[in-house]
């Protein structure tokens, strides 16, 4: 069996946990803890997860049906899987406040087949911002104030040059942009110095029982 599809395009759906700002968490996962990666695991997925192994987070961000790349490190904790892909962000917060506890939790989600993207900022005290869309949908959510790197999205900066577009950017080009703001990696498109490699970060997967 495979551990992972591997993604074609962007693709992912990833959940960060953390008290700390979000930018560049990546740029130091020494030190992950192996139990509380399985107890965070057995949290989301429900009963005792099976460990298959190690993938590099550019692949674990999109993991199979029916398994989460957990991994947990001193400041913050991972969760990638595709029940947090939803149409609305807003539909995950029950479990992301299960599992957040006192933190924030961030999460980036996007299916460059359907050119949709979902982003979600949330503390114990709220939702900060949500916004999820696609040429197909439209805008299916967008609570709170516009991020700033959102901002030059929405203001026209990166056209769309096909014709009949509903959007007036690319959802996906959204997406990556997140993940560099939020978290410090992408998935496609140009690396910048501050960008960390996603094939050089090793996440565990897991499986429901």
């Amino acid at each position: 069996m495979n551990l992972l599809e591997i993604p074609m395009g962007s693709k992912a759906a990833v959940l960060v946990l953390t008290r700390e700002r979000p930018e560049r968490i990546f740029e130091d996962t020494s030190g992950m803890d192996q139990s509380r990666s399985i107890n965070l695991a057995e949290k989301f997925l429900g009963g005792i997860p099976r460990q298959s192994g190690v993938v590099p987070l550019d692949l674990a961000v999109w993991p199979e049906e029916g398994a989460a790349c957990v991994a947990s490190f001193p400041h913050f904790d991972v969760v990638c899987s595709r029940k947090i892909a939803q149409d609305r962000p807003s539909e995950i917060i029950v479990d992301i406040a299960r599992l957040a506890g006192l933190r924030s939790a961030y999460a980036v989600c996007m299916e460059s087949s359907r050119d949709w993207t979902s982003i979600l900022a949330w503390s114990p005290k709220g939702v900060t911002r949500a916004v999820s869309l696609s040429p197909e949908g439209g805008v299916v959510e967008d609570v709170g104030k516009r991020l700033p790197f959102e901002i030059p999205f929405w203001a026209g900066k990166y056209p769309v040059r096909e014709r009949g577009y509903q959007l007036p950017f690319h959802p996906i080009d959204l997406g990556n942009e997140a993940l560099r703001v939020f978290f410090g990696f992408i998935l496609e498109g140009a690396e910048d110095d501050l960008c960390v490699d996603p094939e050089e970060i090793e996440i565990p997967i897991f499986h429901c029982p």
